[in-house]
């Protein structure tokens, strides 16, 4: 009798742990998407002071970007590279970031080839509805490798990881919002129409960080090359669009010390998080 009351409460215990584990997971899930849908959104909400301003400067425009560049240096590095390299070996992260750059250099290759120079320089003056839904699909599916960071972050289970690369997306999506809408206002678009198109161009995140989040539950014992590879898609943005199209008209002091501060506000972020 005594040994069947304890078998009873181990299954008790093994239902109920089960039972916790599901549950965290479905907070993760939830979490992460809301997370990940208030960090697209960040790139509507940069575009949000084109409405009392009618252009901003090339030369703000290039620190913004700098500064974005810097907080995704920052995030690729110290909440994906750094929590890869204690999950595991240092050939996986190698071949996790080389990965993750290859990777978007084909989704470039197949899609439109349209980045954020190209939509700084184009010609809007057709006003043709159907090239700007092209320009701002594009831009939604760069923003695919920043999503699935963060539900990678939310899957991986280490402490603060997603919601640090939730708030260092969202962060830079600002400025790259600000960046999009501007020049569509200056050929002529109203400021609604910029505006919701900014707003489009960040819903690539909140569903590559739910294929994140859910991949992340099956994948564990790759995670460490998942990780890696995330963070080798957001260096291919940093180096390919960010950095170049920022350093192209002349403002390359004020973009590099853009940079410098963005890198340090997503340090004291990452400071004030952990509590050090």
């Amino acid at each position: 009798m005594r040994e069947l009351t304890i078998v009873k409460n181990n299954r008790s215990k093994m239902i109920s742990n089960i039972c916790v584990k599901n549950n965290d997971e479905g907070v993760g899930l939830v979490n992460g998407y809301i997370a990940s849908i208030l960090a697209g959104a960040c790139t509507g909400i940069g575009a949000l002071p084109l409405i009392f301003v009618k252009r901003i400067t090339k030369k703000f425009e290039d620190i913004i970007l700098g500064f974005a560049a810097g907080i995704m240096l920052f995030a690729a590095s110290f909440s994906l590279v750094l929590p890869a390299l204690e999950m595991g070996g240092i050939k996986q992260v190698i071949a996790g970031l080389l990965s993750g750059a290859i990777v978007l250099a084909f989704i470039e290759k197949v899609t439109p080839n349209i980045n954020i120079g190209q939509v700084r320089g184009t010609d809007f003056n057709s006003k043709t509805l159907r090239k700007t839904i092209m320009m701002t699909a594009a831009i939604a599916i760069h923003n695919i490798p920043e999503g699935f960071a963060i539900g990678i972050g939310y899957a991986s289970g280490k402490a603060n990881m997603g919601l640090v690369l939730a708030m260092a997306i969202g962060i830079q999506n600002v400025p790259e919002g600000l960046v999009v809408a501007a020049p569509l206002i200056e050929k002529g678009y109203s400021k609604f129409k910029a505006i919701a198109f900014a707003f489009f161009a960040g819903i690539g995140e909140p569903i590559a960080a739910t294929v994140g989040i859910l991949a992340g539950r099956f994948i564990q014992p790759y995670m460490t090359f998942t990780l890696a590879m995330a963070a080798g898609a957001m260096y291919y943005v940093v180096s390919h669009e960010l950095i170049p199209e920022s350093h192209c008209h002349g403002n390359q002091l004020g973009a590099t010390f853009g940079v410098i501060i963005g890198f340090i506000g997503m340090l004291l972020i990452e400071y004030k998080l952990k509590g050090f």
